[in-house]
């Protein structure tokens, strides 16, 4: 099990915080969803180098491919700009990667994991790395930062002022600050929400927003009663043209299709890890083998004969594929030529890895053990 729901104990956490103010019956059923192994929005590959990262800036010891290095060198030093900017030269206290509870009546009933936060004598400073390119909410509006800024200021009671920070690799740094008064409203609609979630009676509120990566919403009849049922009456003849219907359709499209993608998500994972499991007509189908560049200090020392600084620099993340472009067009070859130049200039530094193999629909027998070994075709894309 995920180490990091263990330390939940099974209790709101401040990740969830704005699905659970937006949906309060949220919580609950994902709990049913995780006992009856129906959890949707599990591990995925942008998930976990995203905790790559996080383990990254931590300071722990972890192997990062030569995107995710750039990414964390780029967002520490990002953070460390602000920490320079808020505090100067003035002494700090650290932590990274801290969990803190919120309490009521001596007895815990949420917490959330800080990345890391800073406290200068009456002033402390709450850090959340957001690697990726999905653009966080602002941390004005941040549910999340909202809670952990009340929670820090809980439990270290110095601290009169909060600042809250977003920091970002594409989008930059977004910041929030909370005073005593700020702190105290804020605590309000903490333990508002709380009483809405702990209701046995909680209510649903399936949206766009809440539902987006709900891990209950392959079990979610309220969630499938607004997507399923409407967009199965729709009218194709008659899309309604009027903005405010247009808007609530294409929400409940939006909806859909990504019960359609957990759905696929849920039988992927059950063929990848239940050898006796099968599915008539689908397979998991390996995916297309890409090269990996294992030195690129070494490969930039042998592409400098070749192409000059600027050509190297401009194929974005040095992408193979975009050296090869600026390859062919020096030495003037074709496509597959290039390639097979770019191959004998780096030989010895260039891996290859299978894509993960995805589910497809098939005919004929694909063998699950070596998918390799078969005869199927793929029948849709």
């Amino acid at each position: 099990m995920d180490t990091d729901l263990d330390e939940r104990r099974g209790l709101p956490s401040a990740s969830a915080w704005r699905r659970n103010e937006l949906c309060s019956a949220s919580h609950q059923l994902s709990q049913e969803a995780k006992r009856l192994g129906q959890e949707a929005y599990k591990d995925s590959p942008d998930a976990r180098s995203g905790k790559r990262g996080h383990a990254s800036m931590a300071g722990e010891a972890v192997e990062l491919d030569e995107t995710e290095k750039t990414s964390v060198a780029f967002m520490r030093e990002r953070a460390d700009d602000q920490v320079t900017r808020i505090f100067g030269d003035s002494p700090v206290q650290e932590f990274k990667e801290r969990r803190l509870w919120l309490y009521v009546g001596g007895k815990p009933v949420a917490s959330g994991r800080v990345d890391r936060f800073i406290i200068g004598g009456k002033v402390a400073l709450i850090q959340d790395y957001k690697f990726g390119f999905r653009e966080p909410d602002p941390a004005q509006i941040n549910a999340q930062l909202k809670f952990l800024s009340v929670v820090l200021a809980l439990a270290y009671p110095q601290v009169h002022h909060v600042i809250a920070q977003i920091v970002s690799g594409p989008y930059g740094v977004t910041e929030a600050r909370y005073d005593y008064r700020e702190l105290e409203a804020a605590y309000g609609d903490i333990r508002a929400t709380l009483r809405a979630i702990n209701d046995p009676h909680a209510t649903f509120s399936p949206g766009p927003e809440q539902c987006r990566f709900c891990p209950a919403q392959l079990i979610c009849q309220p969630f499938r009663d607004a997507t399923v049922a409407p967009i199965s009456k729709l009218q194709i003849t008659q899309l309604p043209v009027e903005p405010n219907r247009a808007s609530k359709l294409l929400d409940e499209v939006e909806m859909l299709r990504r019960l359609c993608d957990q759905v696929e998500e849920f039988y992927s994972e059950k063929l990848l890890t239940d050898p006796s499991f099968s599915i008539p007509n689908y397979a998991m189908v390996p995916g297309a083998v890409r090269r990996e560049v294992t030195d690129w200090d070494a490969a930039r020392g042998r592409l400098g004969e070749y192409l000059d600084t600027d050509q190297i620099k401009g194929a974005a993340n040095y992408r193979l594929g975009e050296l090869e472009k600026a390859l062919a067009k020096v030495l003037k070859l074709k496509g597959k030529d290039a390639k097979q130049r770019m191959n004998e200039i780096l030989h010895g530094l260039i891996i290859e890895r299978p894509n993960s193999p995805s589910l497809k629909r098939i005919k004929g027998v694909l063998s699950q053990t070596d998918p390799r070994q078969s005869n199927a075709q793929v029948v849709s894309e």
